[in-house]
């Protein structure tokens, strides 16, 4: 009696004194893990407990507790000595504790009303989640498309979880607990696929972040990541508001009106062959505020010509080149 009671204290019953065999579901769900031999950590969020004698002539009590010392289990109150499995409810992670009071047989002690020793097993639950981040910037959409572009990123899932919170905001600050702040979007996870699914409208420098839960409690939240969503550079078109030369006026209309900088302009004169030759540089000129850039340029040389347009890039749409063909200066230039 004495040994039990001080092995119940270092939460280990020893097999010389331990009436019962205690084991708590893994993590694939099915197999059992004893606790006989020691504390064990689970991810599982939703395990049993097992509960078995080999001697069946005593009788049981046993309770289950969760990390904060409520019950996660209905108790089990003097009962003849067998196989009994305990639904654990999910109170978050940390070490839950096992504790079977055994008694004489019913012959001896009807109504268990004198404990001969009692046992303490305990084993952890550790959830947790991750996401794995983009290998790069994503594109929100194609360019000279208007289809919006999924990005699916990975996911470690937890065993046991009956469902996931998954946040992500444009510039969202992370909260202490793991969340996000300000007013984050929700998200969903592909169970499929396991994936996070994510559209964006705005592009920018998005916090993604998501966890497990089972019933009111959940995993921490995972490691913040980032994914920075991004907008091609393409155009609407060019258009040639003065197109008298030999100076002419050249405008241009970009697609997505979040875009800002400036581009570098240059003509190349199609010669012999039907090859353009060397570039000519016109400059650089500045996106209005209305998604244009204009530049007047001279050329006094008829012939076919081809617009080169450079966007150098930025935080919010990559670097890009842009061609416009078959630009031909007669008397009077103009683009087919």
């Amino acid at each position: 009696m004495a040994a039990t009671s001080v092995l119940a204290a270092l939460g280990v019953a020893s097999a010389a004194s331990a009436a019962a065999t205690v084991t708590v579901t893994g993590d694939d769900g099915t197999t059992q893990v004893g606790l006989n031999a020691g504390p064990v950590t689970i991810r599982n969020m939703n395990p049993t407990v097992g509960i078995a004698f080999a001697d069946t002539n005593g009788q049981f009590s046993a309770h289950v507790a969760g990390p904060d010392g409520t019950a996660v289990a209905d108790d089990a109150t003097c009962r003849l000595n067998g196989n009994a499995t305990r639904y654990l409810t999910f109170r978050g992670n940390g070490a839950y504790t096992v504790t079977i009071t055994n008694y004489a047989s019913y012959r001896t002690d009807a109504n268990c009303a004198r404990p001969t020793s009692t046992e303490t097993y305990t084993f952890t639950i550790a959830s947790s989640v991750a996401i794995t981040a983009p290998p790069g910037p994503f594109l929100m959409r194609a360019p000279n498309s208007y289809h919006t572009n999924t990005l699916s990123l990975p996911v470690q899932s937890n065993p046991g979880a009956s469902g996931y919170d998954v946040q992500y905001g444009l510039g969202s600050p992370v909260n202490p607990d793991g969340s996000l702040g300000g007013s984050p979007q929700s998200g969903y996870v592909n169970t499929t696929t396991g994936t996070i699914d994510l559209t964006f409208t705005v592009p920018g420098t998005y916090t993604v972040v998501y966890r497990a839960h089972n019933g009111d409690y959940g995993s921490p939240w995972s490691t913040p990541v980032n994914v920075v969503a991004m907008v091609p550079f393409d155009l609407l078109g060019i258009s040639w508001p003065d197109s008298r030369g030999p100076s002419y006026l050249l405008r241009g209309t970009i697609n997505d009106k979040n875009i800002r900088g400036r581009v570098s302009l240059a003509l190349a004169r199609k010669g012999k062959h039907n090859k353009y030759g060397t570039y000519k540089s016109l400059g650089k000129t500045s996106i209005s505020s209305k998604s244009t850039f204009s530049k007047r340029f001279t050329e006094r040389r008829t012939g076919t010509y081809r617009l080169r347009v450079h966007y150098a890039g930025s935080g919010i749409s990559p670097a890009t080149t842009v061609y416009y063909t078959n630009i031909r200066i007669t008397r009077r230039l103009f683009y087919k």
